[in-house]
């Protein structure tokens, strides 16, 4: 047989597809002694595989033909390679087959592989694009080519007689049955779909003569079967449907060779045969399609023994099969697990969604998309976020459940995979403007069985219609996402309830009961780290008179003004507090009486210079304010101390005239204000008492003369 007609035939076999095949012939050279193998016949899938192998190979070429049996060798960058030794018609050949990698990449070695004074990166990629293998399935292809070379071994003569002394000596009995029980023990070993089908159709050829092999396994759908020729065949021989597959395996044609009439040539057109054995591939109940060998005559004693080969072989797809869902599984835990890590690291709502979506967009390689939430009424939804379009305006879009694409998702809570929105019955709609391609994904938000809105995701990048496999993916993160999001707003809600109970709803300050825990945690701090500590007490003048002439609503806005000019008087480390009506409390850490005496001056000139609505109408024709100070420790050690002294200073401001700041006085004893202080309090009340009932008597006499 010529070289390149016996690797082209080695070259058809499946299992030996994505190697390349160099073929080396031992001749005698110039010196008695001297013998060296020379490349005769070479089919090339790889050029750097191929030369990276011949440096390889070559040197000790003599070295693997005396070992006399296949090796298997790992080289260069983590490349593999077998060399099987054998003789034929006198002559004495090696075949070299390389072009696959291991898993890993070895950067070191690799480095040596680069070119023109690149580096080990230069080369990554095209690397990266071989296909993988382990040592164990290049030792497996090894074996079997091994056996089939032992084919070629017989006296030299026209191919058909070859054939024909190949049937003659066809194992029969115990030699076929230990032939078959040995392939289905190798199956064991195998890993890998196209590992377990190369095994099984090698031993069919081999043991059973088969010329023209299809096996039709089922897609990712589930739906359709895509049927692949093995031997003798094209690679790619079209899909048939579940129904259509019957024509195969109904059992008044399974495992029985028919004649290859008008119906199963419409079923697969690219076939042309004249009979058809198809044994079915069945396991735990489950069918995964069938195997066909075509134009072969097969034998009742042999029929059975394929039905038990591809009994064995579709366990084994079966089992592999649950091993990658497995893994796939496994995978995709793992990596909801990073994602839920990622997304409970997001503390607002608007970011939750923000990432939400570009996850999901992600994980489906989708480039337009949405959020949609259901209100409490459970009747409108709302776009929180998009993805590929302006969320303002999208935000402005009045959608109810029910209603469209993914209000009738939001309505029955069940996920739609459209493939075209124009042919799609449960749609029937024109493809709008903005999209690109008619293909879209909803998915809907549920907690438990409550939806509370819908994931929309459209436009795949490469344009092509999203999968089921697209869909399940993201019905799995639907639900991390719901979870997050309503954690997200359990969180928000529960943050502002305590923050209601912290604050006063008017002015947004804190409230009485929070000053107090604040200003005692304060007051530890400063002791033991020896700080001075300083608190303010601000009162509005005559504001009950303000309020009672301008109105609450005028009364409620001046009580705003005066908040936000004193947090805008303070640092971002200092407190401040509506202490009750219209007084406040503010709370200097780290700041002395003086100092503090400067930030009271300015609080004060600040409401003096503010000019509220209606003041004119006042006594002094203008809200102002009392201010009164007093410091940790010379006035006091505990909260109620400091609140006393500040209160009697702030009183002593009342009674000197208003509109002024008076600091707390300390006598020597105890840090504890002197008695005489309260003196100018109680003549304050007095004297305010007297003045608010000349005032309600002004006040009276002049509503009486406008009415």
């Amino acid at each position: 047989m010529p070289f390149g007609d016996l690797l082209t035939e080695l070259k058809e076999l499946p299992m030996l597809a994505r190697y390349s095949l160099t073929l080396y012939c031992k001749r005698n050279g110039t010196v008695a002694t001297a013998r060296r193998f020379e490349s005769c016949a070479t089919v090339i899938e790889d050029a750097l595989c191929r030369e990276v192998s011949r440096h390889f190979f070559e040197e000790d070429m003599d070295v693997f033909f005396e070992e006399g049996t296949p090796s298997v060798c790992r080289y260069g960058g983590g490349f593999f390679g077998f060399l099987i030794p054998f003789t034929l018609s006198g002559e004495e050949f090696c075949l070299v087959g390389d072009g696959v990698r291991e898993e890993s990449i070895d950067l070191w070695q690799l480095a040596s592989l680069a070119r023109n004074g690149g580096d080990a990166f230069s080369l990554l990629p095209y690397v990266e694009s071989l296909c993988t293998a382990s040592y164990e399935e290049v030792e497996e292809v090894a074996e079997q080519v091994r056996r089939r070379i032992e084919l070629y071994r017989l006296p030299a003569a026209s191919h058909q007689e070859q054939a024909a002394v190949a049937r003659s000596q066809e194992p029969v009995g115990d030699e076929a049955l230990h032939a078959v029980s040995q392939t289905v023990e190798r199956l064991d070993k195998v890993g890998t779909v196209t590992a377990c089908l190369a095994v099984c159709c090698e031993t069919i050829v081999t043991v059973f003569q088969a010329t023209r092999i299809a096996v039709a396994l089922p897609d990712a759908d589930g739906k359709s079967f895509s049927v692949t020729g093995m031997w003798g065949l094209p690679e790619e021989l079209g899909t048939l449907s579940v129904e259509t597959l019957q024509l195969f395996v109904a059992p008044d044609r399974a495992k029985k060779t028919v004649l290859w009439d008008g119906k199963l040539r419409a079923a697969l057109p690219e076939v042309r045969a004249t009979v058809c054995t198809a044994f079915p591939l069945k396991a735990h109940g489950e069918r995964l399609g069938f195997m066909a060998i075509f134009d072969t005559e097969i034998t009742p004693n042999a029929a059975l023994l394929i039905s038990m080969l591809a009994g064995a072989m579709a366990g084994k797809l079966s089992s592999i099969d649950r091993d990658a869902a497995r893994c796939k599984e496994n995978a995709l835990s793992e990596r909801l697990m990073s994602l839920t890590d990622t997304l409970l690291q997001i503390d607002s709502k608007d970011l939750l969604y923000e990432s939400i979506l570009k996850i999901a967009s992600d994980l489906i390689e989708a480039t337009q998309g949405s959020i949609m939430l259901i209100d409490k009424d459970g009747v409108a939804m709302q776009i929180v976020f998009t993805l590929g379009m302006t969320l303002n305006i999208a935000r402005c879009l009045q959608l109810k459940v029910g209603k469209g694409i993914a209000g009738m998702v939001a309505k029955t809570g069940q996920p739609l995979l459209v493939n075209d929105v124009e042919k799609d019955s449960r749609v029937a709609m024109a493809n709008r403007l903005r999209f690109k391609s008619k293909s879209l994904i909803c998915i809907p938000l549920k907690l438990k069985d409550k939806v509370i809105g819908v994931l929309n995701l459209s436009d795949k990048k490469n344009l092509r219609p999203f999968t089921h496999a697209d869909l399940q993916l993201l019905t799995s993160f639907a639900n991390l996402a719901s979870l997050m999001i309503e954690r997200t707003e359990v969180r928000e809600e529960s943050e502002r309830f305590e923050q209601l109970s912290v604050t006063d709803p008017l002015t947004g300050l804190y409230n009485r009961r929070f000053l107090k825990s604040r200003l005692e945690e304060e007051l530890n701090r400063s002791m033991r780290q020896g700080l001075n500590l300083t608190v303010i007490f601000i009162d509005l003048d005559f504001f009950k008179s303000y309020n009672d002439l301008c109105g609450h609503l005028a009364g409620d806005e001046a009580l705003k003004l005066t908040a936000d000019i004193i947090k805008e008087s303070l640092r971002e480390m200092d407190i401040v507090a509506r202490y009750g009506g219209e007084e406040f409390c503010a709370v200097l850490p780290g700041t002395s009486k003086g100092e503090a005496m400067i930030v009271a001056e300015r609080i004060r000139s600040e409401i003096e210079n503010k000019r509220f609505r209606g003041e004119s109408d006042i006594p002094l024709r203008r809200l102002t304010a009392s201010l009164g100070v007093a410091s940790f420790p010379e006035d006091g050690r505990t909260f109620n101390d400091l609140v006393h002294a500040s209160d009697i200073a702030l009183y002593e401001a009342k009674a000197r005239g208003r509109n002024r700041i008076v600091a707390a006085r300390t006598s020597t004893q105890q840090g504890e204000p002197k008695h005489d202080v309260l003196e100018p309090r109680r003549e304050a009340t007095q004297s305010n008492l007297a003045k608010t009932l000349d005032f309600n008597a002004y006040l009276e006499a002049s509503l009486q003369s406008k009415g």
